[in-house]
């Protein structure tokens, strides 16, 4: 197994003194084999935790699906590790000290070299991660409805960044936060919908008898909490009263269903099919980028920061209820050192 190593730099050899220590102090019944793995077999494992299926893991890695298999099942071996799929996500199962500790040294790498960079973000982000992102980042599936998965990932160091959606912005010592802009909440129904037929202006009466797009519980708290307050939420309470509806059994759910949606989003195409409705929320959402300090004054962070105003500058554009917030990027740095 190879180490990697890089003298000049005290961070890499402190978490490899750690990776040898925690070997050197693990005994029987448990049996770790070697206390490193090669670059090759841990980003397997990780783009599989990441990506969620072999086919995916297979077309970043540009290798075979039973390569993916066979690397991911002797880097679990290696850290004494296995793995089950709960809720559609991969989930490691003992304990990943040691493996977190190989990560951090691997991810640091990443960064000095500038190679391989991963970033993944919420399903109202993604538009941003197109038509695509400036060397050496890589997007990942865009497609999370919830809040922990993606934290844990950045946390872990399976994903170098975070695109999340404001409000819910993380607060953590060991994170850095950029906002990047910052818009009203609309809410979209398919063409059709009989709301769209009432004349303007809606009200929040006007929507309690039909169904809201259903989020997990707790995923988005501080956001929940806003729709919670304005009857937005889809709960037991308001189910029943859809039940007593005219249309319910007769229409399908789907049809006339609300769901939340971005001026960005909408100016982008991704909501196709679906139409805004004339209805002013006092919700203020937006996008985010989310990093580990350690990396807040990289220049790789820096050319991802531009790439994505870029991005939302031209769409945008025409667009008066958007805010793109630029933040001095002298600030991002102040205390750290570019990796």
């Amino acid at each position: 197994m190879q180490i990697l190593k890089n003298p000049a730099h005290p961070f890499v050899d402190q978490r490899l003194a750690s990776v040898d220590s925690f070997a050197s102090r693990t005994v029987a019944p448990r049996r770790l084999g070697d206390p490193v793995v090669t670059v090759e077999l841990l980003a397997t494992l990780d783009a599989l935790l990441w990506l969620r299926t072999g086919e995916r893991a297979a077309g970043y890695l540009q290798c075979t699906q039973s390569t993916v298999s066979r690397h991911s099942r002797r880097c679990l071996e290696v850290f004494g590790l296995r793995m089950e799929k709960r809720a559609g996500e991969w989930c490691l199962l003992g304990d990943p000290t040691l493996l977190n500790l190989q990560r951090g040294v691997h991810q640091f790498l990443r960064w000095q070299q500038g190679t391989g960079l991963r970033l993944d973000g919420q399903y109202w982000c993604r538009h941003l991660l197109e038509p695509g992102l400036p060397v050496p980042w890589v997007s990942g599936n865009g497609n999370y409805f919830e809040y922990e998965r993606p934290l844990a990932l950045l946390q872990e160091g399976v994903i170098d960044d975070w695109l999340c959606s404001a409000p819910d912005l993380p607060e953590h010592p060991d994170l850095h936060t950029v906002q990047l802009t910052a818009m009203p909440m609309r809410l979209v129904v398919k063409p059709g919908h009989p709301l769209l037929a009432r004349p303007a202006p809606l009200h929040l009466d006007d929507l309690a008898d039909y169904p809201v797009l259903p989020l997990p519980e707790g995923a988005f708290p501080r956001a929940q909490a806003v729709l919670e307050s304005l009857g937005l939420w889809s709960c037991p309470r308001r189910d029943h009263r859809l039940r007593q509806a005219a249309w319910f059994g007769q229409v399908p759910l789907e049809d006339l269903m609300i769901a939340f949606d971005t001026p960005l989003r909408l100016a982008a195409g991704h909501s196709e099919g679906w139409v805004p409705l004339p209805l002013d929320l006092p919700l203020v959402v937006g996008e985010a980028l989310v990093v580990r300090r350690t990396f807040a004054a990289s220049p790789h962070l820096r050319t991802l920061l531009e790439g994505l105003r870029q991005r939302a500058s031209q769409l945008a554009q025409g667009l008066r209820d958007v805010q793109l917030l630029e933040p001095p990027l002298a600030s991002v740095a102040v205390g750290l050192n570019p990796v």
